[in-house]
């Protein structure tokens, strides 16, 4: 396993997207997984970067806690074998995507509700996508066959 902890800024996301890649390019993984997992990485780090550490919370998120100020860090771990399991783990407020319902997405741009198309997206193109919050830390783990 691999990991790498940066910064939990967009502006990180190219340096993000090239630590995944440079992973699963060295296992010569298929150029669809590997869009995958990176359409994937896009998702959950543009989606920390923007809401774990900051004031700036999307009506649609539920979340209690008291936000964490200013710019927290974000580890990523990421194993390739059979499959490729990337990990992000943040310590900003407690904060499980999962737990909100899927966008209704036969309505229209106009009548659907902002926001949960992302990790919409995310679920249903890994095989397998997990929360916990351990160590008063948000770790969020997804997965891919390597077919």
């Amino acid at each position: 396993m691999k990991e790498f902890v940066i910064e939990a800024k967009i502006e990180n996301l190219d340096t993000v997207q090239d630590f995944v890649a440079g992973e699963l390019a060295t296992f010569d993984c298929p150029v669809k997984l590997k869009t995958q997992v990176a359409i994937a990485t896009e998702e959950i780090f543009i989606n920390i970067a923007r809401y774990a550490y900051s004031q700036n919370v999307p009506e649609v998120c539920s979340r209690s806690e008291r936000p964490a100020p200013g710019v927290g860090s974000v580890a990523i771990r990421i194993t390739v074998g059979d499959e490729v399991i990337v990990e992000f783990e943040d310590s900003g407020r407690p904060y499980n995507p999962l737990a909100n319902e899927d966008p209704d997405i036969t309505l229209g741009v106009e009548e659907r509700e902002i926001g949960g198309l992302g990790i919409y997206m995310v679920k249903k193109i890994m095989d397998a996508v997990r929360y916990r919050y351990e160590d008063n830390k948000n770790i969020l783990m997804i997965k891919k066959r390597v077919a």
